[in-house]
């Protein structure tokens, strides 16, 4: 509201101004000219309006898939119960101690959040450590220390049980974390362009102005 009394105000001030400085008898070539700055004005309008409305498209589509994103990590988390083996804890080896312990790590790492970075880290410290991936590259005894899995920061993987357990809700995440990288790609700019705005409000403002006392002139000529 305050907005348009704003631009109101404006229109009538530079009506004002410009009906005090332009002579009467201005040659005929100047309201030609205003006829094309007008012109020029509404098209440039018409160009910045359309940028504007792809704009607002993609971010509602990148909204749309960010909430698609968030869902399947949310169903994941939901489903991670399945994914964890089942078997007497009284006479589980540390192997199986430690597989175990992945899912409880993994699941309090995703309790904080699909926007933490932290279970991105521990998904890409599993392929590097339990399955040995190349593409990550890791420490095994500085992470192990950094997510306190293993308890043991000299613990074998090797040894580590129910790897074909992890591995399927590992690929999960993977799945989840290309996404994310994805999303953060094509993320539209949220930058308030409030600038541009008040310039292009403003010549508009102008343009109009004297595109009304073009008509005037012409209605008293």
């Amino acid at each position: 509201m305050i907005i348009i009394l704003v631009a109101i105000v404006s229109e009538i001030l530079l009506l004002l101004f410009f009906y005090t400085i332009i002579p009467k008898n201005i040659p005929v070539v100047f309201w030609a000219k205003v006829e094309l700055f007008w012109v020029l004005i509404s098209f440039m309008g018409v160009i910045y309006g359309t940028i504007e409305v792809l704009g607002i498209d993609k971010k509602g589509e990148y909204d749309e898939r960010l909430d698609v994103a968030r869902l399947e990590f949310q169903e994941a988390q939901i489903l991670l119960g399945e994914h964890v083996p089942m078997f007497n804890l009284t006479k589980a080896s540390e192997g199986q101690q430690v597989g175990l312990a992945w899912f409880h790590k993994v699941a309090d790492l995703m309790d904080e959040g699909y926007e933490s970075p932290r279970w991105e880290g521990f998904v890409n410290y599993t392929e590097g450590f339990v399955f040995k991936s190349k593409e990550f590259p890791v420490k095994p005894r500085s992470e192990a220390l950094r997510y306190a899995w293993p308890a043991n920061p000299d613990f074998k993987s090797d040894d580590i049980a129910f790897k074909e357990n992890i591995k399927l809700f590992a690929d999960k995440l993977e799945n989840s974390e290309r996404e994310k990288e994805r999303l953060k790609k094509q993320a539209p700019d949220s930058t308030p362009h409030t600038l541009p705005r008040y310039c292009i409000a403003l010549i508009f403002l102008v343009g109009l102005s004297l595109k009304i006392l073009k008509i005037r002139h012409e209605a008293y000529r």
